[in-house]
């Protein structure tokens, strides 16, 4: 018996492996193993890898040849010879008919239904194959988009080597994506990239077939029929038209995000707009049932469709709509009784659907609460479900219903200055990471089940992190848009590191995980009290009664001392025990980090700009730190001053140390500060700048607590610790010094010693 079951374990073994080498065999582990073990890497991953042993140099010996209609002036030509002589120094020369003088050969063609037979239009035109030879390469595409993305490829694996050393392996590719869109969030209620920075963002989008951009442009765009509503120097109709056109030739779309009837503060702050508030006490919400706020909407809507005209999608943002139908002065709430929220929710997105259509849009939205899922069925079916979630009942309802889906997943939650991408093991937040979560998500969840049209990657401006930290989840979401399961986030994570950094990049992934940590950090270090600024009106759970206060981060100050005895009752080092016993080993890790990212920004070959903006965010960690030993040795100090409070000397010494410390990590505090700004501007503009003396409004969302909409500048970032006002503890120490050194005298002779000198 025991034989036997040695036996049949045996016989499952062996199965197990069959299947295994099958499976390795399909995804492209054959007999020239995989791509990523032979130190190539291409995200997203292709669909088809015919590996065969052996590799190939390359380099200027190599022409260019064009046929089926490709010309010199395709945009997938361009980009190939661009980035062979940027990145490599190579430059190609196109063979031109009857010209024998050009050996091996990259030939460029279309070739219509080459791949990815059986697939949707919009799937199959952005199909290649990529076929490595020795003495030729050929790189077809289904139609130019394919094309453009066979160079992709092409240009990835090159990249995978240093440019002393390029070479390719032999192998056929063929390519295409799972779903016909991967869209990534461009939020900018709380900053304006400038245009050139948008631009390099679209070239770096195009390299890993990202195809589509929800831009949720709020007032960064300079309405003309509202002109109140755009914030100063926002973006022009024909800066915007610019930006499209660019887009477009990259095979990029960028969709229009337009909030409404939440989250629309940008606009109903304006004294011009309040009326139109379904709540006059609450400037989140437009009322929907008075015609003046339909001619608003509209007004908007005409103008980004004149700026984006040509695009096929809009998207109706009409997510987090608490209060729909609370409205009482206006018919809101009356209507709300008769059909429900949902139905005002259902009417809101028929009104706005049968006008973006008249515009030849279709349309997305947000189909969340107060929708009622059994309402789906009463909304257009033509209508695209863009946060499509876990809810089975909800997708089996839209793909009844015939609609369309985008599974939506976020890259960023609410925490300042860096994403929590990576699996986080804090007693207070522990997370498998937001990659994972991607992953998971897009590759295996329940969405998979209705109609996905595609993939949806936000990255929310609310906390006011700098778009360069969010490369790696654009990139990661939009692969698994592409190919969903494959690879796993942590091979998928080291692939990132050498395309995105290029292959001198050093310990990247070690600096993810210090950021993570550094940015954990300077969360958690600090509590939380009431603030005194606006009160917030209500939450996903209704109006409040009364209306509660924003809460603010805050740390305690070492106590001042007596003014006779230099007594200060010390507390405060045991107070913020924990935080002291684990300082050392986060300045050593902050130390790291700096190192590796200086070290980085000498070595990488490729977005330069990223390393930096990080840099400056782990300086800024760094001075947290500073502070929290700063503090301690003031209290030290202090109390050195209250042991020799009768020695007027030692005491005044110790003093005018702890006030020189103070002024010190103040100094730092602005110091580390306005680097930060200098850093982030190269790529953004000045928020809550001044243009043609036009100043930016700024008045707080009534309901969104957002961390980057307390400060009109970015002064959001230093916000807390200014609030601490050192400067004023400094002073109150100063004339408590002062007091002591009038009162020393007396209280010597009082208790008997001799005068001082």
């Amino acid at each position: 018996m025991k034989r036997g079951f040695v036996n049949l374990r045996l016989v499952l073994d062996i199965n197990l492996l069959l299947i295994l080498f099958c499976t390795l065999s399909i995804f492209g582990f054959e007999e020239g193993g995989s791509l990523w073990v032979r130190g190539y890497a291409v995200i997203p991953e292709p669909q088809i890898i015919e590996l065969k042993d052996g590799d190939f140099r390359f380099g200027s010996d190599w022409g260019l040849e064009l046929v089926s209609g490709v010309t010199a002036e395709d945009i997938a030509v361009r980009t190939l010879l661009r980035k062979l002589k940027e990145r490599f120094g190579i430059e190609l020369r196109i063979r031109k008919s009857g010209d024998t003088g050009v050996g091996k050969i990259i030939q460029l063609d279309i070739i219509p239904g080459s791949t990815a037979k059986g697939k949707s239009e919009g799937i199959v035109k952005q199909a290649y194959i990529l076929d490595l030879n020795p003495d030729k390469i050929i790189i077809h595409g289904n139609d130019r988009a394919g094309l453009f993305y066979g160079i992709q490829t092409f240009i990835q694996l090159l990249s995978s080597k240093k440019s002393d050393s390029l070479t390719l392996p032999i192998c056929r590719i063929e390519d295409w994506p799972e779903f016909e869109l991967r869209e990534i969030h461009w939020d900018t209620k709380h900053h304006q990239d400038r245009l050139e920075t948008l631009k390099g963002y679209l070239d770096r989008l195009a390299e890993y077939k990202i195809n589509a951009v929800g831009w949720e442009i709020e007032d960064k765009f300079a309405y003309q029929r509202h002109p109140v509503i755009g914030a100063p120097g926002a973006f022009t109709k024909e800066q915007i038209q610019e930006l499209v056109q660019y887009a477009k030739e990259r095979y990029i779309e960028i969709i229009p995000l337009i909030q409404g009837p939440s989250h629309m503060a940008f606009v109903l702050k304006h004294p011009e707009h309040a009326n139109l508030r379904e709540d006059i006490k609450n400037n989140y919400m437009i009322c929907p049932s008075k015609e003046e706020s339909w001619r608003l909407i509209f007004d908007m809507y005409d103008e980004i469709l004149e700026a984006t005209e040509g695009g096929k999608y809009f998207h109706v943002a009409t997510d987090e709509a608490y209060f729909l139908g609370s409205g009482k002065d206006c018919r809101c709430a009356e209507k709300a009784k008769q059909v429900g929220r949902s139905g005002l929710f259902v009417d809101f997105m028929k009104k706005t659907s049968e006008y973006l259509h008249e515009w030849g849009r279709e349309v997305m939205f947000w189909g969340e609460s107060p929708l009622n899922i059994h309402d789906i069925p009463k909304l257009p079916n033509t209508l695209i479900d863009a946060v499509a979630g876990s809810n089975e009942e909800e997708i089996r309802i839209e793909k009844e219903h015939g609609m369309r889906i985008i599974i939506y997943v976020s890259s960023q939650g609410t925490r300042p200055f860096f994403p929590e991408y990576l699996p986080q093991d804090y007693p207070e937040a522990p997370s498998k990471g937001r990659l994972a979560s991607l992953y998971n998500e897009i590759s295996f969840g329940a969405a998979r089940k209705g109609l996905v049209l595609g993939t949806f990657i936000a990255a929310w401006d609310d906390s006011g992190l700098h778009n360069e930290v969010f490369w790696l989840g654009w990139v990661a979401g939009s692969a698994y848009g592409w190919h969903p399961g494959l690879p796993e986030p942590e091979e998928l994570t080291a692939k990132f590191m050498g395309l995105f950094y290029g292959p001198e990049a050093n310990n990247m992934l070690e600096v993810y995980r210090l950021m993570d940590n550094g940015a954990q950090f300077w969360r958690t270090t600090w509590g939380r009290i009431p603030s005194t600024k606006k009160p917030i009106y209500g939450s996903s759970r209704g109006k409040f009664k009364i209306p509660r206060p924003r809460m603010v981060q805050s740390i305690d100050l070492p106590n001042l001392p007596d003014s006779n005895t230099l007594y200060n009752h010390s507390y405060w080092k045991d107070h913020y025990r924990g935080i002291m016993e684990n300082l050392d080993k986060e300045r050593e890790a902050n130390n790291r980090l700096i190192g590796l990212l200086n070290d980085n920004l000498k070595g990488v070959s490729r977005n330069k700009y990223n390393v930096e903006v990080m840099l400056s965010i782990a300086k800024y960690f760094r001075h947290n730190i500073n502070l929290f030993e700063t503090l301690a040795q003031i209290e030290d100090t202090l109390s050195v001053a209250s042991r020799n409070y009768l020695d007027y000397q030692q005491a005044m010494t110790s003093l005018n140390g702890a006030e020189k410390l103070v002024e010190d990590i103040c100094k730092e505090r602005e110091q580390s500060y306005q680097e930060l700004v200098r850093i982030w501007e190269i790529s953004r503009y000045p928020k809550g700048q001044t243009v043609g003396g036009k100043k930016f409004v700024h008045i707080m969302d009534d309901t969104k607590d957002h961390f980057a909409d307390r400060t009109p500048d970015l002064s959001y970032l230093v916000m807390r610790e200014r609030g601490l006002n050192l400067e004023k503890w400094a002073e109150d120490l100063r004339k408590i010094r002062e007091e002591y050194s009038k009162n020393i005298k007396s209280i010597r002779k009082r208790l008997g010693l001799t005068d001082l000198d």
